[in-house]
């Protein structure tokens, strides 16, 4: 059995005011090359395919027409989708009745049973040989569970155990049962690594939804996960797939592609990863340090390439700018602008750093009113400046301190 699996591809994302159609069918487009080259018998997507709820027209019809080239381009092909945090579930799965006449299996709700019991079996997907038809494995395809989707009382982790055991459960009353299970889910496991200061999957402050990659129960010879954009290995049979593009500046290091899983006969799976190179690539000022003077900044803005009508915009790569803000510097944004303006980037935010403290200075106590009010304006814009930037008031700026304070 053949699997390729993606995950996050947050159709429709704004990255920093910038749209990324552009970015997002070049990704699609390199997907269905890696379809008709190595030929899967399934694609997994394991959540995310839309970055809002309510998604553009053209997020979209991108989707839909992707589906429609890939199961024509490859007949055969089966195509699992699990509904992630970021998506509307009950939209995702509105068309699954169409979209299974093209072998498209979209699992994004809990489904009940007339007595009100979820119906488990609604989550066993058998998959098959592409070429024989004979089912070859047993797909888990299990939608990101909501609080209110497990049991009155249950952690995430236990609903999660709960839901997998009672589809293992499922599965020994089907003819199905005996061969290789796989897992199809979008949650965040422990020990997966995220970046601790800018991550921009949404996860709870303190770890409480993450969960152990063992929530799937034993056995399982694969579990494709969604949720976290880092492509890694989570548990002993468990891997994210990554996201489809770098979804923030902390994601510069990211490898994107997605995950290719041969598992035979015994349920051994074996896993490698397929390189996707992005359209765009990110860019900070500076490229090493935490920040750069304005003058550095301007010089390495000089250095950057030269727009021209025959760069192709598509493909310029965004740029971020971290700034050591030393002194007041209210002319360097509007300076910063008119350095980029012929510059083959996509300017995407500047942030103003302030000098690292040398851990020499004594905290300075609370001013009482008594001592606020008898402190002169000028005293008080020195002391202000000075712990704000870790050093005295320029003369200049006192000048135009004073200035002020004549008018």
């Amino acid at each position: 059995m053949k699997i390729l699996h993606t995950a996050d591809w947050h159709l429709g994302n704004v990255f920093h005011g910038h749209l990324r159609t552009d970015e997002h069918r070049h990704f699609l487009k390199w997907l269905l090359s890696v379809i008709e080259e190595r030929q899967p018998d399934a694609l997994l997507i394991t959540g995310d395919v839309f970055d809002t709820a309510n998604p553009s027209a053209t997020a979209e019809e991108l989707f839909y027409d992707f589906l429609l080239q890939a199961t024509s381009l490859l007949p055969g092909l089966q195509v699992v989708i699990t509904a992630g945090n970021h998506d509307s579930a009950g939209r995702l799965e509105a068309p699954a009745d169409l979209l299974k006449t093209h072998n498209v299996y979209v699992r994004g709700t809990i489904h009940y049973l007339p007595k009100g019991e979820p119906d488990f079996g609604y989550y066993l997907l058998p998959l098959a040989d592409r070429l024989t038809g004979q089912a070859a494995c047993v797909c888990m395809a299990l939608p990101y569970l909501r609080s209110a989707d497990a049991p009155a009382g249950l952690s995430p982790e236990e609903g999660l155990r709960f839901f997998f055991r009672e589809i293992r459960r499922e599965l020994k009353h089907t003819e199905f049962d005996g061969l290789p299970v796989i897992a199809a889910a979008h949650f965040y496991t422990n020990g997966a690594d995220i970046c601790p200061d800018d991550h921009s999957e949404r996860v709870v402050v303190g770890g409480q939804e993450c969960v152990s990659p063992d929530v799937v129960g034993q056995g399982v010879s694969y579990t494709a996960l969604g949720h976290i954009h880092k492509a890694q290995q989570a548990g002993p049979a468990a891997w994210y797939a990554g996201s489809a593009l770098p979804m923030s500046f902390s994601e510069k290091g990211y490898r994107h592609g997605a995950q290719w899983v041969e598992i035979d006969e015994d349920g051994k799976a074996q896993v490698s990863f397929v390189d996707y190179e992005p359209l765009r690539h990110l860019l900070t000022i500076p490229a090493h340090g935490r920040a750069a003077s304005a003058q550095q900044v301007l010089d390495e803005i000089a250095s950057l390439p030269l727009s021209s009508k025959q760069t192709d915009r598509s493909a310029w790569p965004y740029l971020e700018i971290h700034v050591e803000e030393r002194q007041p510097e209210p002319s360097l944004m509007n300076d910063v602008m008119q350095a980029l303006a012929d510059r083959a980037v996509c300017f995407c935010r500047m942030t103003r750093v302030r000098p690292a403290a040398d851990g020499k200075a004594d905290a300075e106590k609370p001013a009482t009113p008594d001592a606020l009010a008898a402190t002169a304006p000028l005293d008080m814009a020195r002391q202000y400046f000075k712990s704000r930037f870790g050093e005295d008031m320029p003369e200049e700026l006192v000048k135009r301190f004073e200035q002020a304070q004549d008018l």
